[in-house]
């Protein structure tokens, strides 16, 4: 095996156990619906995006995780976006909770 095989094998089997043990990490999303806004924000930080609705408003957050190319420029990066949406009312209480990942 020559070494520029050797390298990009190893590199390719560092970007799959990375993969692996990110999911193996993510924890799985709190309900929501019944919480106060504050304890969302304490847990993602600002949102992206706040929206006035009829009722109270929407905040949204985006956040973007993924991998980088491989080392010497092979392979393509993964890049995958997560929204979380949630509906609050006047009282700060989120009514619904909604999760997008593409």
């Amino acid at each position: 095996m020559t070494p520029r095989i050797a390298t990009a094998a190893l590199a390719l089997c560092a970007v799959l156990l990375g993969g692996l043990w990110a999911c193996s990490s993510l924890q799985p999303d709190p309900v929501w619906e019944g919480k106060k806004i504050d304890e969302a924000i304490a847990r993602y930080g600002p949102p992206t995006k706040v929206s006035p609705t009829p009722l109270g408003k929407t905040y949204t957050w985006e956040f973007r995780h993924g991998s980088g190319a491989l080392p010497g420029g092979g392979g393509n990066a993964v890049v995958i976006t997560t929204i979380r949406m949630m509906t609050v009312d006047a009282n700060g209480t989120i009514t619904s909770y909604n999760r997008f990942d593409q």
